[in-house]
């Protein structure tokens, strides 16, 4: 039986709209472009480029612009462009966030502080550790819901957190190595060129992006002999009061896309009616909200559900349970539907990926 959300005020959500985004996370594209002589002042105008092609430091654009921007920049680099542009990027392109992850004592402090402050590096995606006791994952989830651009979205984020990593100074000897990158991309990027990069098997086809990598690799030690005592102490505390600065100063400061705030509250298991009525809004209202950002709720609650129908079916549930948990009416629904999205029926898609 569904359980009705708890009704709670709308909060401030990010919109396409918001001009948010700084030039950071367009650098490995513009490095790109000037080594292949595009013409960035054309495909980025909104950052008003110069006849170097170089940016406008001080800009920051919507979504919406940068949409159309990265939608060029794929069509001329090829199915490869996300890899070409994440590998480019360092830590130095994250600009207050990276300063802010360089200050702290471990790897899994420095990559909690680079997630919690992420939209200052102009992150259009949003990243997510998840922690096992063996195992750890960077996970890609979408912030907008934009499906022509995720695939992209996915591989240049995950590349440019894995050279923050990469760039942080762990001891001597220590290195950040990956067991496995996993995509959701099933175009026809080039997997060699994705694993020369990550330097690990490369999966396609996956039901979510993510960097998967052992767990004690959190635990590294950061810059030992660099910063000690109450000199790093002060220099983390200034870190947080810097960005937070800046995310005050970008007006973002605790806000979320709308699209994550419906999966924070477990939309696929809510009517549009339920989750209108614990927003504090009419149907039409949330609708409305959903249309402005090229969101529909059917898709977004469909997607999260389709994601979790694979992760349940690949744990063993049976097709009827992972049907009653999803608040299917019966067994039969729940077939239809994972067969529409997946191409596959839910006994075909498990032995598929549990081989």
């Amino acid at each position: 039986m569904l359980i009705s959300p708890t009704v709670q005020p709308l909060p401030a959500v990010l919109s396409v709209q918001d001009a948010i985004f700084p030039v950071h996370p367009f650098s490995g594209l513009f490095s790109l472009g000037r080594e292949k002589n595009w013409q960035l002042r054309k495909m980025f105008p909104a950052f008003l480029v110069d006849e170097r092609g170089q940016p406008n430091v001080t800009s920051r654009i919507s979504y919406t612009q940068a949409r159309e921007s990265l939608l060029q920049a794929r069509h001329i680099g090829g199915a490869d462009v996300g890899i070409l542009s994440g590998s480019r990027k360092s830590i130095a392109a994250l600009g207050e966030m990276g300063r802010g992850m360089l200050a702290q004592p471990s790897l899994g402090v420095a990559m909690a502080f680079g997630l919690h402050y992420q939209l200052i590096a102009g992150s259009m995606l949003q990243l997510e550790l998840e922690v096992g006791p063996q195992h750890a994952s960077l996970v890609s989830h979408a912030l907008f819901d934009d499906r022509e651009l995720q695939d992209f979205l996915d591989i240049d984020h995950l590349a440019t957190a894995l050279n923050a990593a990469r760039s942080m100074p762990c001891q001597p000897g220590q290195a950040i190595v990956l067991e496995r990158v996993e995509l959701r991309d099933t175009s026809s990027a080039s997997r060699s060129a994705a694993e020369a990069f990550f330097a690990c098997p490369v999966v396609y086809g996956a039901d979510v992006s993510r960097l998967i990598f052992a767990s004690p690799l959190l635990d590294l030690s950061l810059h030992p002999d660099v910063l000690s005592g109450q000199k790093n102490t002060l220099s983390q505390l200034c870190s947080y009061d810097a960005c937070d600065a800046e995310l005050a100063s970008i007006g973002v400061l605790g806000k979320q896309s709308l699209v994550r705030v419906l999966v924070a509250m477990q939309c696929e298991c809510h009517s549009v009616a339920q989750m209108a009525t614990a927003l504090g809004l009419s149907s039409r209202s949330l609708h409305r909200l959903l249309a402005r950002e090229g969101a529909s709720y059917f898709h977004v609650a469909e997607t999260v559900r389709m994601e979790r129908a694979r992760r349940l079916l690949l744990l063993g549930h049976t097709t009827a349970g992972v049907a009653e948990q999803l608040g299917y009416s019966d067994e039969r629904s729940f077939r239809r539907a994972f067969q529409r999205w997946t191409l596959k029926t839910p006994a075909e898609y498990r032995l598929l990926h549990q081989k």
